[in-house]
């Protein structure tokens, strides 16, 4: 791929090719955190009303927990990635969520929950803004959405592989309070051998390390937020209410229903079996049309989550989880590439986080509205999530439709003088306060 205007290829701050060895490394260790994460969460708000006596409310404030702490870091950790690298962030959220999984085992206080829920939620704002900047990093535009899709599919192999692993555990430990810790402990010593193989082979690429060496001026975030990553930052918002929601109703809600908790790991799977096609996904949106790619996926899982709350038939539940698995694995990729396509690339990160922060701030506020909606609406609390997101397309839709025109027509990923303003400073008109040096 060529360097763009104005960058040689010895200096370029873009890659000049797609480095597939650091996004196996990449895919693989997030195989495992999925499954170690899809292990533990299908069960956890079980644990907390079964076994530490939590009412409702109570399961929805230690499901917030996780959300504050994404929202509160992940766009300062974003950032930090841009000034000291990905890897050293990635490894700190890597190291954090081990450690919070291992000490749910240590009581059956809820209120312990809180805390130790909040840390994995700052082990995820250091991980997953830093870890899509490194995916970006790593690639080139006309490979990236195959990069997310490959990414994609390893992450949801491992949600796959998670809730049924779980249950084997569970039945190994011995079911009950042990079966529970069983599956903590696993989930604890993933992430840990995930820390320890990142801290060995994960490389940063050159031009990264390039870029950080050079002395340029810290935009504010509302600089960085321009019409297009706005509207990315609404989709996030809008289309995360719903995970919120998802986390602490739905084990709840199809218990409900008489489904027994095998059956609810059956729909975790359902759910994520199409999103194995991810990079295939990736593949069409390369040499596709990103936008719509994306938004077609995003109104099917709306409707998906609609009749979440609207049906009262299992079998339907496994139907829409299939359907929206589809949608996203098609949505996803095109939506990633397309972000970093609107994005200055030397504030990667910091937009990263901006979105994460949008995406957990949305999910936070469905942790705690939902409980309340549940014990007056019921399952379709559920179906709230999928109004929301289509409101958010109403809004974002126009204007990521002219920014892909845009895109198209004029071959350029950010407007000449966007990216002067964004990507380069001169030294010397920029006061000392404002500058940081990394070297």
């Amino acid at each position: 791929m060529a360097s763009p205007p104005g960058e040689s290829a010895e200096t370029s701050i873009y890659a000049s090719d797609t480095d597939w060895h650091q996004l196996m490394l990449i895919c693989v260790t997030q195989f495992m955190a999925w499954a170690g994460f899809g292990a533990i969460l299908p069960y956890l708000p079980v644990f907390l009303k079964e076994q530490a006596h939590a009412k409702i409310w109570m399961i929805g404030v230690v499901a917030s927990a996780y959300y504050v702490g994404t929202f509160i870091f992940s766009s300062p950790l974003g950032r930090l990635s841009d000034l000291i690298g990905r890897k050293p962030v990635i490894l700190t959220g890597a190291v954090l969520y081990a450690i919070a999984t291992f000490l749910f085992v240590t009581t059956r206080n809820p209120w312990w929950f809180l805390l130790f829920r909040f840390v994995e939620g700052l082990g995820a704002a250091a991980a997953g803004p830093a870890g899509n900047a490194f995916v970006a990093d790593i690639t080139t535009d006309d490979k990236r959405s195959q990069a997310f899709g490959w990414l994609t599919t390893a992450q949801f192999g491992g949600l796959i592989v998670g809730p049924l692993a779980g249950s084997v555990i569970m039945g190994l430990g011995g079911g009950g309070m042990r079966g529970f810790h069983a599956i903590f402990l696993v989930g604890s010593a993933t992430m840990a051998a995930i820390a320890v193989t990142l801290a060995v082979m994960l490389h940063e690429p050159a031009h990264s390390v390039r870029r950080r060496q050079e002395k340029v001026a810290r935009p504010s975030y509302r600089s960085l937020a321009s019409a297009p990553i706005v509207a990315f930052l609404v989709i996030a918002a809008t289309g995360h209410f719903a995970m919120g929601a998802w986390e602490v109703l739905w084990s709840l809600w199809l218990r409900h229903l008489n489904a027994s908790m095998t059956f609810i790991g059956w729909t975790w799977a359902a759910f994520s079996l199409p999103m194995l096609l991810s990079f295939l996904g990736g593949y069409i949106a390369d040499r596709g049309n990103r936008f719509w790619l994306m938004f077609s996926g995003y109104a099917i899982s709306g409707f998906a989550w609609i009749m979440y709350g609207a049906t009262r038939n299992l079998t339907a539940f496994v139907v829409f989880n299939v359907l929206e698995g589809f949608a996203i694995a098609w949505a996803w990729p095109a939506k990633a590439a397309f972000l970093v396509q609107v994005s200055p690339r030397r504030w990667l990160g910091t937009v990263q986080g901006m979105e994460q922060t949008s995406m957990q701030l949305a999910a936070l506020i469905g942790t705690l509205l939902a409980p309340i909606l549940y014990e007056r609406i019921g399952g379709y609390a559920l179906s709230v999530g999928g109004v929301l997101l289509y409101a958010g397309m109403l809004y974002a839709g126009p204007i990521l439709h002219e920014e892909w025109g845009r895109i198209r027509a004029s071959g350029e990923v950010l407007p000449a003088a966007e990216a002067e303003r964004l990507i380069t400073a001169e030294p010397l008109a920029i006061p000392d306060d404002d500058l940081f040096v990394i070297r």
